[in-house]
């Protein structure tokens, strides 16, 4: 039997994170002196126990255990400074005692969620036999209070304290207490009495259940394992629920037979840089605390070695530190204030009779004296100071993956530092230090580690500057795992992972993309290699819509200019001829078309043409020019492309006012179908209605074949027209309003003769005719207010 002398086993029930539990099982290790230290944790990474004695290992940290033929099945063991299994280990090696992890090997768990993720075969499926003996085993009928106290049994104990919540009652009880080891066995008690009351587990999904028996019974062996290798005392640091099962006196065999047969996978671990933020419960992390920032404060107190905290000097370093961050960031914070913060923390303490100001008190003081009541630079405090921004720093003894220890080697000669909260830094690409951090952010982003993110003006066109913005996920860690088949340095698996994506990338758009990812990070060979498979790619297709998304990504790397080291006249040749493969097939890519492909085309062209801008060729430029006069003029194209075709070559100047009022009058004839006139119309204002505010002659155009039609037409028109107005942002439209207002047309004798250049006054019969459309012409425009009388 899994039996002990009571003398020799010491099982310390904790909480996985929390400064009151470290300290603890500090004392309790200190008391017992045991000659193994058994932790509940991977044992797939025992060999990398020893780095944690390293001054250099600075939590937060975690072990990062993965399958080695699937990286991004994987699994994180993080540790904070304050967590109690980390301290144990610190003790242990300090104290030169084995130390190991006892919990089901992660091994077993990969295997199980690699299985979970495949498609299940016929073999594997649950027959409706196994449903219906599923369902007799569950209980007929559930207990909501039983329920409660498995899915949060800290809260029930907590409710039965007279507290509102699990977090408030073990803080004041466990984490702020004055106690000492006495107390692992008042929680081993409690906890052993709500197990009595809910074990087995129905309350929990089958395949939950059975998988903590089996880390359950797991545990258990490897202590019977420890207790028979030598006379010593064994402790035990694990989560306090684990406790009673422990205890439980189990025959070896029954243990052995519920883990005989598991599936496993080889499996690599290491250390790695883990965030405050990510060991916050609102991270989505299970054994997650609230606020990892105050823990590391209070551990901070803690270990000043006194009997009890001074709690003056902790109240009062505490205000200090938020009365600092408020200053960074603008905001007046007196000495003053700090004091009175401090006085206030500690007489709420007093009348809730806790002996030391707690989180709640620090912040009620906080925003009622150092924030002046005001909410806003208290989310500061919380997101800064409370859950905290720091990253830890890992030893460089540890064995890393090359890939990572690559990016290691970068970050410290590029003094570029990984932090967990948002940091903009602007780049000069002249110098060699700003090319150098801009190269590298590139590169990272082609392997999918988005460290940094481009901000608005850093991607403008033609200038020397970026601006980023960078945060470091721990999640990266796991993205460099699996970029390691690409590669064993940033700029190899960079480069290799480009030219594997445009080779089996479905767009031309998403290869140019590669290509200019490559040119920005500096990449000359792979560079030029998806350049060549750009060509080849763009040489073997038809499709012209395709065509036009590769263009503007690569107009606009080459306005980098003398900043990079570009293949230009390889570049300007690929764009050359992409635009001139273009323009010889645009006018039949523009035929026959539905009205959702036209949109998307026009949305095409209209990046196309402000690309062909940017690339500043003569010749391109008019080649463009005469494809789009071919499409303007093709009686098969739609539209929306053609009005588009006619709003580009007016804004360029290749055909005059006249002739444009000229193509407006017969695309918005009477013998055209109103909704053909209408995608038109809409094709040619496009995203801007600057073009009717300055130019009074389209106006009129527009306005008098408004007027024209008749009621039932315009009806059927106004949702398109209320679409082509749509993309006019607020102002355009008032502008338009007061325009027309300016303009109030005058009676006249005859519109028989109205030409498409007739002032506005002879397609109204008067000024009264004016102020009653006025409310339609709201609609219209989409405007949410009338204009003022004033202005009429």
């Amino acid at each position: 039997m899994a039996a002990a002398s009571p003398d020799r086993l010491h099982i310390l029930g904790i909480r996985h994170h929390g400064p009151g539990s470290a300290r603890a099982v500090l004392a309790a290790l200190d008391a017992a002196d045991p000659a193994v230290v058994l932790i509940e944790g991977p044992p797939d990474a025992d060999e990398l126990i020893s780095f944690a004695a390293s001054p250099a290992m600075v939590p937060p940290i975690a072990l990062l255990v993965h399958a080695q033929d699937d990286a991004s099945n994987a699994s994180f063991f993080p540790f904070a400074v304050f967590s109690p299994e980390w301290q144990a280990i610190r003790w242990a090696l300090a104290k030169q005692r084995p130390v190991r992890f006892i919990d089901l090997p992660a091994s077993h768990r990969l295997a199980e969620r690699a299985k979970a993720a495949k498609p299940e075969s016929d073999e594997g499926k649950a027959t409706p036999e196994d449903a219906n003996a599923a369902a007799q085993q569950q209980p007929e009928t559930t207990d909501p209070e039983l329920a409660q106290i498995r899915r949060d049994p800290l809260a029930y104990l907590a409710t039965l304290a007279g507290y509102d919540d699990s977090e408030s009652w073990w803080n004041a009880i466990v984490e702020q207490g004055t106690h000492g080891p006495e107390i692992f066995a008042a929680l081993e008690a409690a906890i052993a009495a709500l197990r009595e009351t809910i074990d087995p587990l129905p309350y929990q999904p089958a395949d939950e259940a059975q998988r903590e028996l089996r880390r359950e019974a797991h545990m258990r062996l490897e202590i019977a394992a420890a207790l028979s290798a030598q006379d010593g005392t064994v402790a035990v640091i694990c989560g306090a629920w684990h406790v009673p099962a422990l205890r439980k006196k189990v025959a070896l065999k029954d243990d052995r037979a519920l883990l005989k047969g598991l599936a496993q996978v080889k499996v690599t671990a290491t250390w790695v840089p883990w965030t405050e933020t990510r060991l916050a419960a609102s991270s989505g992390y299970g054994a997650g605390v609230i606020s990892p920032g105050w823990y590391a404060h209070l551990w901070q107190g803690l270990q000043q070695g006194q009997a009890a905290l001074d709690a003056t000097g902790f109240t009062t370093r505490w205000q200090a530190r938020v009365a600092e961050l408020l200053r960074r960031n603008g905001r007046p914070a007196s000495t003053a204030s700090v004091i009175e913060a401090s006085r206030l923390a500690i007489t709420l303490a007093a009348l809730r009779d806790v002996a030391l100001p707690g989180l709640a008190e620090m912040r009620e003081a906080s925003l009622a004296t150092l924030c002046e009541g005001e909410t806003a630079p208290f989310r500061l405090i919380e997101q800064q100071l409370i859950i905290g921004q720091r990253v830890g720093k890992i030893d460089d003894s540890v064995p890393q993956m090359p890939l990572a220890a690559d990016l290691a080697r970068w970050q410290r000669k590029l003094k570029l530092k990984p932090e967990a909260l948002d940091t903009d830094i602007a780049l000069d690409l002249r110098s060699e230090a700003g090319l150098a951090k801009s190269q590298l952010l590139h590169r990272l982003a082609l392997i999918q580690v988005p460290w940094g993110r481009l901000q608005g003006s850093g991607q403008s066109r033609g200038t020397f500057r970026e601006n980023w913005r960078l945060r470091w996920e721990p999640e990266f860690s796991v993205r460099l795992v699996e970029a390691l088949v690409h590669g064993t340095t940033v700029a190899q698996a960079a480069g290799n992972a480009a030219v594997t994506h445009a080779q089996t990338a479905t767009s031309l758009n998403a290869v140019a993309g590669l290509v200019r990812g490559c040119l920005e990070a500096g990449l000359s060979e792979a560079a030029e290699t998806t350049i060549a498979l750009l060509q080849q790619r763009s040489a073997a297709t038809s499709d012209v819509a395709d065509l036009t998304e590769a263009v503007p990504p690569l107009a606009e790397i080459l306005r980098y200019g003398t900043a990079r080291a570009l293949p230009t006249e390889a570049l300007r040749l690929l764009v050359t001829s992409l635009v001139e493969a273009i323009c010889a097939g645009l006018v039949y890519a523009c035929r026959n078309l539905q009205a959702d492909v036209a949109a998307d085309l026009r949305g095409r062209l209209a990046r196309l043409d402000v690309a062909i801008g940017l690339i500043e060729d003569r010749g391109l430029r008019d080649g463009w020019s005469r494809a789009l006069l071919h499409v303007a003029a093709d009686a098969a194209a739609h539209p929306l492309v053609k009005g588009l075709a006619g709003r580009l070559l007016y804004d360029q100047g290749i055909v005059s006012p006249e002739q444009t009022a000229l193509a407006l009058s017969r695309a918005l004839s009477h013998s055209v179908p109103i909704l053909e006139a209408g995608d038109w119309l809409d094709g040619f204002l496009g995203q801007s209605g600057q073009v009717l505010l300055h130019d009074q002659m389209l106006r009129r155009i527009i306005d008098g074949w408004l007027a024209a039609i008749d009621d039932e037409a315009f009806n059927n028109l106004l949702p398109v027209m209320r679409r082509a107005f749509a993309s006019f942002d607020r102002n355009e439209r008032r502008r338009l309003l007061d325009e027309l207002a300016r303009q109030r047309p005058l009676a006249v004798a005859s519109t028989s003769d109205a030409s498409p250049l007739q002032p506005l006054a002879a397609l109204s019969a008067s000024a009264a005719g004016f102020d009653a459309a006025l409310p339609l012409l709201l609609t219209i425009l989409g405007a949410d207010r009338p204009i003022k009388e004033a202005n009429r």
